[in-house]
């Protein structure tokens, strides 16, 4: 084995053994796949790749399960594939980027892969927590919010609410695993492509086909149709709702790839990493996060009809 293949195999077993810590972390389990995501350019086989994520993968459900055994044989046990739902989108998303990488550059494309299983999984998770048989799970969330808002010190019960929140988990769980998968994935790749003037002009051009228009529209039409019509199987309700809010956050991340069209125009100096940083400082701005989830979705949207680029 020659030197750069031991040094390369050396760095993918450390970004694995992070990558399983990091799975462990309230905050790090995010940015768990980065690690082998900047080791992953490096290596030529396949195998390889998929090897090392099937190893995140396995060491994250091993230590989970061993960190939570005492649940196993209760009427609880679900509470664990909940705690891992993150942990094996964030996997499994990553892995189908990385290979993609194999047989596309186009950013958009190879996500759009990416968010696939993660949406189906995303739509499963769903599904079952609108079912009787998270009752359990549900209770549990409601209690842990109450004891963090308690409504003898705050004077106001949040009891209805908290409730109606955490009934509506339901509804965005795919939504919200795809949006958080962006995050390793950008991370990785714009500290790897950084200096790369192609990779940030395929970053400024993202964009869907044209005929998925219709599936954002048609999602949200039977979203809402079925949000006021009653007698809706709760699994339509779960599928409509997640649909829509996915196709929502694809349009979202187009409409950032446009705002790094607009700035590169001015000045191509500006890299896309810059754009990104900024959208998510954005995001933490009260009234501020609500106009962007409402506009970049809306100029991905509208650039079917109008040329932005």
């Amino acid at each position: 084995m020659e030197q750069t293949d031991r040094d390369a195999l050396r760095n993918l077993i450390f970004s694995v053994i992070l990558g399983i810590v990091l799975s462990r972390l309230s905050l790090g389990s995010a940015i768990m796949t980065v690690p082998v995501l900047m080791v992953c350019p490096r290596l030529k086989q396949k195998s390889v790749k998929i090897g090392a994520f099937c190893a995140i993968l396995a060491g994250t459900v091993i230590w989970t399960v061993i960190q939570n055994r005492v649940l196993l044989n209760t009427e609880y046990w679900p509470a664990i594939l909940v705690s891992l739902f993150l942990p094996v989108c964030f996997t499994i998303g990553s892995a189908v980027w990385a290979i993609g990488a194999d047989y596309s550059r186009s950013s958009m494309r190879k996500f759009f892969w990416a968010s696939i299983p993660v949406f189906c999984m995303g739509v499963a998770l769903g599904i079952f927590f609108a079912s009787d048989g998270s009752l359990k799970i549900r209770e549990i969330l409601i209690e842990n919010v109450m004891y963090m808002f308690p409504s003898d010190m705050l004077s106001v019960d949040l009891t209805p609410m908290i409730k109606g929140v955490v009934n509506s988990m339901a509804l965005v769980f795919a939504p919200i695993a795809v949006l958080l998968l962006a995050l390793p994935i950008v991370i990785s790749d714009v500290n790897l492509n950084r200096f790369d003037e192609d990779w940030q002009y395929d970053f400024a051009n993202m964009k869907l086909p044209d005929t998925y228009v219709w599936i954002f529209f048609g999602s949200w039409v039977c979203a809402l149709v079925f949000k006021l019509v009653s007698g809706i199987p709760s699994w339509a309700l779960v599928l409509a709702w997640n649909l829509a809010l996915t196709m929502t956050v694809l349009y979202f991340i187009v409409g950032v790839s446009i705002l790094v069209a607009f700035a590169r125009r001015r000045t191509a100096a500006i890299t896309a990493g810059r754009i990104v940083f900024t959208v998510v400082l954005v995001c933490f701005i009260p009234f501020l996060n609500i106009a962007a989830a409402v506009a970049l979705p809306l100029l991905g949207v509208l650039e079917t009809w109008i040329k932005f680029r």
